[in-house]
């Protein structure tokens, strides 16, 4: 008689409560990476556009809360971005941290450093 292979019931269970628990992980932190890529578009954009290459770190911190309102970034606002001149060219960056709520009173705190090429 041939001996049956396979997962068993409680390891069907287990492989199950894993799956849920990492794609409720998942699910909690696209939102966070969706935000940092979309500041760090915004950086970018704001860096290498030529009109705004030639203002003051004051109006391009402006410039930034205006783009930041129109796509509902609220981790960071434009008095958070560092706005350093280099010869004719700008770099702008800031540094964030963003504390996420998982399950009860577990939370994921996850640092982002989002900075213009």
């Amino acid at each position: 008689m041939k001996r049956q292979a396979g997962v068993t019931f409680i390891g069907m269970i287990l492989i199950a409560i894993l799956v849920v628990f990492v794609a409720i992980i998942g699910i909690r932190l696209v939102p966070a990476y969706i935000e940092y890529v979309t500041i760090v578009k915004h950086l970018r954009e704001l860096a290498h556009n030529p009109e705004t290459r030639g203002l003051p770190p004051r109006e391009i911190q402006a410039a930034f809360n205006r783009r930041a309102l129109i796509d509902d970034i609220r981790s960071v606002t434009g008095q958070d971005v560092d706005v350093i001149k280099e010869g004719d060219g700008v770099t702008l960056s800031v540094d964030y941290s963003k504390k996420i709520k998982l399950i009860g009173n577990v939370n994921a705190c996850v640092d982002f450093t989002a900075k213009s090429d």
